[in-house]
């Protein structure tokens, strides 16, 4: 007779104590997930209203970032900028009028800004005193200056516009224009030839760094370089001035790099 089979356990099921843990209540399991889903929830919307904050401050910042150094260049270093989202708040005070107007074009150029708040205040204006009308009857000048100073006003703001947007850079050590201050050239050569009568000084700017009369002279040669580009736009060469001022004129500290990158510029002046 064949022996039957042993129904009992194998031994190898038999290593060892179970290790099945002690039966929990359907309602704790449920009670439990409910909690730490909760807690997943809050420090994902945490993390996400932190990250957000982080987002809106690094904005803030980036925009104060390129709208100060824009008015440096422009000659309005003294001017404190705040921002509030895509909005610019300008602060201080400057010499007239067209100052305050040129230093709202020039954070206006900025693409990322949305708005800009003037708060810029100015010394004065000049006084334009009553004369004697040639018919006995006493007038004045009008309110503003007159119609050619508004409109040099203009011109600056948009000059200062231009060279904020896209500041003309060299080659380092060199008076060869890089290709990407061609676009500015065409513009402030097409602004000059749609205003025959206007004069402008392109005033060449360098940092401190190496020898003073190198730098007066790398500045000279880069305004030249300037002119000359503007001569080949199509702008008359006895219209502009090209003067070399080296690191007598700084904007901004030369102890920093991104000072130093400041201080390298051209500035362009209506000379009427």
């Amino acid at each position: 007779m064949n022996a039957r089979p042993s129904l009992g356990y194998s031994p190898r099921y038999q290593s060892g104590p179970s290790r099945r843990g002690p039966d929990l209540p359907v309602g704790t399991l449920l009670a439990a997930g409910a909690v730490l889903a909760v807690l997943v929830l809050l420090w994902i919307v945490g993390n996400g209203a932190s990250s957000d904050e982080v987002s809106a401050d690094e904005n803030r910042v980036e925009l104060t970032a390129v709208v100060k150094p824009a008015l440096t260049r422009a000659g309005y270093g003294d001017v404190v900028v705040t921002s509030d989202g895509r909005t610019v708040t300008l602060a201080g005070e400057l010499a007239t009028r067209a100052d305050v107007v040129a230093a709202n074009a020039v954070a206006n150029s900025i693409a990322d800004v949305a708005f800009v708040v003037n708060n810029l205040t100015y010394e004065g204006e000049p006084e334009f005193p009553e004369f004697e009308a040639v018919d006995g009857e006493t007038a004045s000048s009008p309110v503003g200056g007159s119609t050619a100073a508004r409109g040099d006003l203009l011109l600056q703001a948009q000059l200062s516009s231009i060279a904020a947007r896209n500041p003309i850079t060299f080659e380092t050590g060199s008076p060869d224009l890089t290709a990407e201050s061609q676009s500015t050239i065409t513009n402030v050569a097409t602004m000059l030839i749609d205003n025959p009568l206007v004069q402008v000084e392109i005033g060449g700017h360098t940092d401190s760094d190496g020898d003073e009369e190198a730098n007066n002279l790398l500045s000279q040669t880069r305004a030249d370089a300037v002119k000359a580009a503007l001569v080949a736009a199509g702008v008359e060469p006895d219209r502009m001035e090209a003067v070399g001022y080296g690191p007598s004129l700084p904007v901004a500290s030369n102890e920093t790099r991104e000072g130093k990158a400041l201080n390298r510029r051209i500035e362009f002046l209506i000379a009427n």
